[in-house]
């Protein structure tokens, strides 16, 4: 085992190395903005909130669009720390620390549930790498997991404390809050605390925590919840949305890793009402179960890459079932070709990226940048890709998809009004389209642009040609001036 261990450490480290290599965040293409468009959400959120004294993302409108407690922390480096490359490193460490620690919390939790030495470092050290492949691009999950490896500590031992730690890992990532009372319910039901009610009273902790949260954002935001989640789930009519599912058609590495997990998980549930696998793996699937069957109703939005955190748990604990019942004695042998996986794939990335200027988004964001930074224009739009142009452009830049752009955006976009309206309601000076579609020398528009019919959307008909376009790779931006109604087609 200590060899085991040794490997993984080596391994972790020189994984976390091609990481941070990868990004560029030293040298290279990718130095101003190496993580992923959604955490400019954050910064530029966390810079505007340390200059202008209020949470806004463009500087217009009050915004909860983001998870609190990843806000706080970037929002508290932010204020400390203007140098972006050591800004940049910072996080990208802080995220190496959390997945690694991660470890060190879900093996003493196995060993004390009864896992085997060898079982708890195959599961610990796989959520360990899961839990980094889902938080390098710079979100929250590195956090959300760690902070969940800890409250599994004090599950036996302190209940109340469980539910504090608990609602912080709320607040690191809302779904969590799946997990955590599925695991209480069966505390309740299966382990038989429903008949004890000093538990049960201790038990209106992690409620009562939630109620103040919802109560506190209705209060300063008028939303219950982010407004991210909130515009998200606008939908037209309620049923099950095919684009939860998308990511298993996608070509990408990193999807169809995802979907090799998604498909383990697929094999978990059809176990799930056996005695072959464990109690805590049951907990596990069910909570991914209610994860993708409540988003899919819920949402007609594609998942990105860290919407599937729940996987880098279940997926291990699946596996070393699995592995039991098939009474594969070399657990060690698997757990160091994991670690050997891991570092391979790092580093083939490294070397496959570098330099390779791939990042498109940051690359059009760069080209708005140069063009717009010194011009006199003040207000501008955009939907798709707005986190990184936003955080470079350094103005004012209105959320079209209703992420960050307070209550009344997520009033447009519920009642779906035309696009062009809104635009000239808010003054908007230059309009970033990502779609556009042009039939009769009408060029028509939506926000948000996601291709799905269920969604809620803004649309609108320019009879106006873009004023610029900025590209790179196979992705264009379309820069429109909409002056006045002249400018527009109404129907």
């Amino acid at each position: 085992m200590i060899k085991t261990n040794k490997i993984f450490f080596f391994s972790f480290f020189l994984s976390c190395l091609f990481i941070f290599l990868r990004l560029e965040i030293l040298f290279g293409d990718d130095v101003s903005a190496p993580f992923t468009d959604d955490f400019y959400y954050y910064l530029t959120t966390a810079r505007n909130t340390i200059n202008l004294g209020f949470i806004t993302f463009d500087r217009i409108s009050l915004t909860n669009g983001f998870q609190p407690l990843w806000f706080i922390v970037i929002l508290f480096f932010k204020s400390l720390i203007q140098n972006d490359i050591l800004f940049n490193s910072i996080i990208i460490f802080i995220i190496f620390i959390f997945c690694f620690f991660t470890y060190s919390n879900f093996k003493k939790f196995l060993i004390q549930s009864n896992y085997n030495e060898d079982e708890s470092n195959f599961i610990a050290i796989l959520i360990s790498y899961l839990s980094l492949f889902f938080s390098k691009n710079g979100m929250e999950i590195g956090l959300a997991i760690f902070l969940f490896s800890v409250s599994l500590l004090y599950l036996r031992r302190n209940i109340m404390l469980f539910q504090i730690i608990g609602f912080l890992t709320f607040l690191s990532r809302l779904e969590f809050i799946f997990l955590y009372f599925t695991i209480l319910f069966y505390e309740l039901i299966f382990n038989k605390k429903i008949f004890e009610l000093s538990y049960i009273l201790k038990l209106t902790i992690l409620p009562i925590l939630i109620i103040i949260y919802i109560c506190l954002n209705i209060y300063f935001f008028q939303f219950p919840f982010p407004e991210s989640g909130i515009s998200k789930s606008l939908v037209n009519e309620f049923k099950i949305n095919k684009e939860t599912f998308l990511f298993l058609m996608e070509d990408g590495y990193g999807m169809r890793f995802i979907s090799l997990l998604f498909y383990i998980n697929c094999l978990g549930v059809i176990l799930l009402f056996t005695k072959k696998i464990k109690d805590f793996t049951k907990i596990l699937i069910f909570t991914v179960c209610i994860f993708f069957i409540s988003n899919s109703l819920r949402s007609a939005w594609p998942l990105w890459t860290w919407h599937f955190f729940l996987l880098a748990i279940s997926t291990p604990l699946i596996l070393n079932d699995l592995i039991r019942i098939l009474k594969f004695k070399q657990v060690k042998i698997v757990t160091n070709l994991i670690s050997i996986f891991f570092i391979v794939s790092y580093f083939h990335l490294f070397v496959d990226s570098i330099n390779a200027k791939s990042d498109h988004i940051q690359n059009i964001a760069k080209k708005i940048e140069n063009y717009y930074s010194n011009k006199k224009y003040n207000i501008f739009a955009m939907g798709d890709m707005a986190g990184k142009t936003s955080y470079l452009l350094n103005k004012k830049l209105i959320q079209l998809e209703g992420l960050t752009s307070g209550p009344k955006m997520i009033t447009n976009i519920k009642n779906e009004n035309n696009l062009c309206d809104v635009l000239l309601d808010l003054n908007v000076d230059i309009y970033f389209a990502s779609k556009i579609k042009i039939k009769k020398d009408m060029i028509y528009v939506e926000e948000p642009s996601i291709n799905t019919k269920n969604a809620k959307k803004m649309r609108g008909i320019f009879k106006v040609k873009p004023k610029r376009i900025f590209n790179s790779g196979n992705i264009n931006i379309f820069a429109f001036q909409i002056k006045d109604k002249e400018d527009c087609f109404f129907e």
